[in-house]
């Protein structure tokens, strides 16, 4: 399971990149087709906003489960390794609520947007929405995994 997991996360970060130098690309013929021909795309502003929202939120799962987040490491270094496998499992268990959290409520939100249409692109915002639940159901299914198979960076931070 863990591995098909893995598998999913590097599908995953492959879309991102792609999907992201896409929008570097928008975002550079946007700048040319404002400045230069003074005709800019009405589109692209918030087609690149609401892309980054969800590379954001799918993007939380694949560093989840690769250790990429922000961690205070000094903390690790200073306590009895005992205290760091403590402090790692209650931090597994804090962000596997936090995950399930963010899965009910974003979908809660997303249901709550009902008929609201976005300005330019006129897409209905509970598609925009959707990045929530979809994108934390992503990290809490990967948070379950670092529970079962830690990232190498989480073993040795735990082992010092």
């Amino acid at each position: 399971m863990i591995r098909w997991l893995d598998m999913l996360n590097a599908l995953v970060l492959n879309f991102l990149a792609g999907i992201l130098g896409l929008l570097a690309c928008l975002g550079i013929a946007q700048v040319v087709a404002r400045y230069v021909l003074k005709s800019p795309f009405g589109w692209s502003e918030e087609f690149i906003r609401f892309a980054l929202i969800w590379c954001v939120f799918l993007g939380a799962g694949v560093v989840v489960r690769r250790g990429m987040l922000v961690a205070v490491e000094a903390i690790f270094i200073a306590v009895p390794a005992s205290v760091a496998r403590i402090i790692s499992v209650f931090s597994v268990v804090i962000s596997i609520v936090f995950w399930a959290i963010l899965v009910y409520y974003g979908w809660t939100v997303s249901g709550m947007v009902g008929t609201l249409m976005s300005g330019s692109l006129e897409l209905p915002m509970r598609y925009v929405y959707l990045a929530i639940p979809v994108g934390a159901l992503l990290a809490l299914v990967n948070t379950i995994a670092v529970a079962f198979d830690p990232p190498p960076s989480v073993i040795v931070q735990a082992a010092s």
